[in-house]
C-alpha cells in the first residue's frame, strides 16, 4: 500500500525530512498495522538524525517513535488488539530473550545492545517499509511513526480508551512514560515524603505529576525560569533555581526549600555531574536514585562521606516499566486532571515536520505533536 512518510537519508547537523510517496507491506504473524492519528518528536529523534550518538544507523530511516493512531490491520496469532482499537505504539522487543520471557520487555537484550533500535529490520529480517521501486527503507525502534501509517509487532502496542484524546496520545509511551515509571518502579514515595527531580523539561514534569499522584511533595530543581514556573502551576510543592550556585549552596538551598527535610528519592533527568551530587546530598540515607539524564563522567570522591552513601542508585530507562502496564494509568490520570501534559504540547501538521524539527532545535517548543488528517 502506498502513503507518505517523512525519510531522512542523510546524518547531519541540519536534518532533512523529506516527505515521499513509500510503499508499506501488509502485515505478517504477530504484527499489526496502525493508522497514525499523531505522533510525537522526541529528543531521540533528533539525535539519531543529527548522529549525537554517533550510531551506526540503516539509512534511509523513517524516524519516529512516539506514535498513536488507529488499528487498521493486523496480522495472524494477534490477540492484543483488533482493528479500529485506539493505540498507542511504544518502544519494541525481541519477546525470546530472558528479560522478554520474564515480563520485563523494556529491558530487552537486543534493546540493550541496540541492534533492535538500530537496524530498521523487522523481525522477519526484512523491511516494514520500501521505496516505489522496491528498495529497503529502515525504521526508527521498529516504529517509524512519521508516516501516515505504521507496521509494528503488537508487543509494541498498548490499546488505549477510546475517550482519550488519540491525537496526543502518543509521547505517553516515551518520555512521558520514563519520568512517571521512575517513581513507580523506583523511587516509590509513601504519601507526604519528598522527591526531588532534578530537570524541569518533558521527563521531569511526568515525574512530578506522578510524584503528586501518589501523594508525595515534589522539589523540582531547574535553571530555567520558564521550566520552573510550569512546575509551580502544575503542582511542584517548591522550585529551585540552581543557576550560578555552587554544590553546596544548591543541596542547602534544595533542603531549605523542603523545610529542613531530606527527600527519600531523586528522579535525576538533567546528566548534569554537579547538580547530581548536590541533589543526592539532599536525600536521606536509604533514598533512591533514578538515575534518566545522559552527560559527562561523574566521579565522588568519598563512599562513605560523599552524597551516594547508603543511597540506591538505579540507571534506568522507559521508566523501567512495562508500556502496558503505565500508559493506561497515564491516561486515566490525564483524563482526572492530575497529568496534565497537554500543556508541554505544541501541534503541527504533518506536512509541516521540517518546521516542527527546526523549531524544536531552536528551542521553541517543549514536546512538538505532529497531526496527520483524518
Amino acid at each position: 500500500m502506498e502513503m507518505k512518510a517523512a525519510v531522512t537519508e542523510v546524518l547531519k547537523e541540519n536534518p532533512e525530512f523529506k516527505i515521499t510517496t513509500v510503499n508499506i507491506r501488509e502485515p505478517k504473524e504477530g504484527e499489526v498495522r496502525v493508522k497514525m492519528a499523531g505522533t510525537g518528536i522526541c529528543h531521540t529523534d533528533v539525535a539519531y538524525a543529527t548522529d549525537e550518538f554517533g550510531l551506526p544507523l540503516a539509512l534511509p530511516m523513517v524516524m519516529g517513535h512516539e506514535g498513536s493512531g488507529i488499528v487498521e490491520s493486523v496480522g495472524k496469532g494477534v490477540t492484543k488488539v483488533k482493528p479500529g482499537d485506539h493505540v498507542v505504539i511504544a518502544d519494541p522487543s525481541c519477546g525470546q530473550c530472558k528479560a522478554c520471557k520474564s515480563g520485563k520487555p523494556w529491558l530487552c537484550e537486543k534493546k540493550v545492545d541496540m541492534s533492535i533500535l538500530i537496524s530498521g529490520k523487522d523481525a522477519f529480517g526484512g523491511s516494514y517499509l520500501t521505496t516505489t521501486d522496491g528498495k529497503p527503507i529502515a525504521t526508527m525502534f521498529s516504529q517509524g511513526s512519521f508516516a501516515e501509517y505504521v507496521l509494528t509487532s503488537e508487543r509494541s502496542i498498548t490499546k488505549i480508551p477510546d475517550d482519550m484524546d488519540l491525537k496526543i496520545a502518543g509521547p505517553l509511551g516515551c518520555g512521558l512514560r520514563t519520568g512517571s515509571g521512575a517513581i513507580k518502579s523506583t523511587i516509590k514515595p509513601e504519601p507526604g515524603e519528598w522527591v526531588i527531580v532534578n530537570g524541569g523539561g518533558t521527563v521531569g514534569l511526568s515525574a512530578l505529576w506522578m510524584g503528586k499522584a501518589v501523594g508525595a511533595k515534589v522539589a523540582v530543581v531547574d535553571i530555567q525560569d520558564g521550566r520552573l514556573e510550569m512546575a509551580k502551576e502544575t503542582g511542584a510543592d517548591a522550585v529551585i533555581n540552581a543557576a550560578g550556585m555552587s554544590e553546596e549552596e544548591e543541596t542547602k538551598a534544595i533542603i531549605d526549600a523542603m523545610g529542613g527535610e531530606l527527600a527519600v528519592g531523586l528522579v535525576e533527568c538533567s546528566g548534569y555531574a554537579p547538580g547530581i551530587k548536590a541533589s543526592m546530598s539532599a536525600v536521606g540515607a536509604g533514598g533512591r536514585v533514578a538515575q534518566i539524564g545522559v552527560g559527562g563522567e561523574i566521579t565522588f570522591d568519598s563512599w562513605f562521606f560523599g552524597p551516594v552513601n547508603y543511597k540506591k542508585i538505579t540507571f534506568i530507562a522507559m521508566g523501567d516499566i512495562s508500556n502496558d502496564d503505565i500508559i493506561p494509568e497515564l491516561c486515566k490520570l490525564y483524563k482526572e486532571g492530575k497529568f496534565p501534559y497537554d500543556r508541554l504540547i505544541t501541534t503541527y501538521k504533518f506536512q509541516d515536520i521540517q518546521q516542527a524539527i527546526d523549531d524544536n532545535i531552536a528551542g521553541k517548543n517543549i514536546k512538538p505533536v505532529l497531526l496527520f488528517e483524518d
